[in-house]
């Protein structure tokens, strides 16, 4: 899991730190900068998991704007393998030609070296922390993202598949593509390829089994769903229902892209939870109550407090929904704020039970 975050001189962050647990809500009012925490993560998940230069990632306009300084350093902690992995990054900016380079990149597992870059030679480790190669390599990038997985470096590729299992979800239902013409190994953030995901994860026949029992007790008349072949390699999500009565059946069959917005994200949040249940991931959720009733959310959010408590899954949530701040603000709430010369800040959730429901402190804006 993501237990540390430290962000200095990236957007609204100067000198920023954060220690999420297992289980947590982002509040704050708009702009406080909860979105862009989560930007964070994505963005340094993708610099160290694909090929991606530092112009790309950390493109000179998301430094701070109060300020004119050359440098942004992040930190991010995570618990795993028996240890705790502690990766950390400095970018330089050059103004004279608008480009940028690693200055300093390393990782560490409980303090043990296993990478680092110093700002000329890439220096790499074996898991007992002896020393490796050393080369120059390109200041553009990081090498963490190609090192090919050996017997004696098994620490760093796990670093790496586990950020892989980072799951940002922030979906837009009408964005949402009904047909497939190639599976897709990971999801999209706004889950326009979600059918082509659903294709790979359907590769294990049990997750389709889970997904449709966790999808009858939520979707009304919900009897099934398949991938209809549509000519080539072309796949169609296609949903049967039946509201046949006493025990008549009268299925019909609805195509992904006809079922409402809010049926369509109901399906992307058990789909979420099929895909914790069977890996080791941090789940990141922004506002997954769009699009979704109050009857309807709730009984997704007892399934992930479960998800949580039995697997010691990581799930962090972004919401202004009065249900998800009553049922979690009390306990796992984070309020993120805009302190001096605007940078974000982050404190606990403080409530005392008077009477006054979390959700009402929020709308009364007493939560100071």
């Amino acid at each position: 899991m993501i237990d540390h975050l430290y962000i200095d001189n990236y957007r609204c962050f100067t000198n920023f730190e954060w220690k999420p647990g297992v289980l947590t809500l982002l509040l704050g009012d708009n702009g406080s900068g909860k979105s862009s925490l989560f930007d964070v993560i994505k963005t340094l998940q993708a610099f160290l998991t694909e090929p991606m230069k530092t112009e790309t990632a950390f493109p000179s306009n998301t430094r701070t704007a109060t300020g004119n300084r050359t440098e942004q350093t992040f930190e991010l902690g995570i618990l795993g393998n028996e240890g705790r992995y502690t990766y950390g990054l400095i970018i330089e900016h050059h103004e004279d030609n608008r480009r940028n380079r690693i200055k300093q990149e390393q990782l560490k597992y409980n303090d043990v070296l296993l990478y680092q870059f110093d700002g000329s030679e890439a220096h790499l480790f074996r898991d007992d922390g002896s020393a490796g190669s050393y080369f120059p390599i390109d200041w553009s990038k990081s090498l963490i993202e190609s090192i090919p997985e050996r017997k004696d470096n098994t620490r760093l590729t796990w670093f790496r598949k586990r950020l892989r299992h980072v799951h940002l979800f922030s979906p837009i239902p009408q964005d949402m593509r009904g047909i497939s013409e190639s599976e897709k190994a990971e999801p999209d953030c706004r889950l326009a390829h979600y059918v082509s995901w659903l294709r790979y994860l359907f590769n294990t026949p049990e997750y389709a089994v889970r997904l449709k029992e966790l999808l009858q007790p939520v979707l009304d008349g919900f009897e099934g769903m398949r991938l209809k072949d549509i000519g080539g390699s072309t796949k169609e999500l296609v949903f049967t229902f039946d509201f046949g009565e006493n025990g008549s059946k009268r299925p019909f069959d609805v195509p992904f892209n006809g079922l409402s917005d809010g049926q369509r994200c109901l399906t992307v949040l058990y789909t979420s939870l099929v895909l914790a249940e069977n890996e080791e991931c941090s789940l990141l959720w922004d506002e997954p109550d769009n699009y979704v009733s109050l009857r309807e959310i709730q009984p997704w959010l007892t399934a992930v407090r479960d998800l949580v408590e039995e697997q010691g899954r990581q799930c962090i949530l972004i919401s202004h929904h009065p249900e998800l701040i009553n049922t979690l603000a009390a306990e796992n709430g984070m309020r993120m704020y805009r302190g001096e010369n605007g940078h974000a800040r982050i404190k606990p959730f403080q409530w005392e039970a008077d009477g006054i429901s979390p959700a009402e402190i929020v709308a009364r804006g007493w939560e100071d």
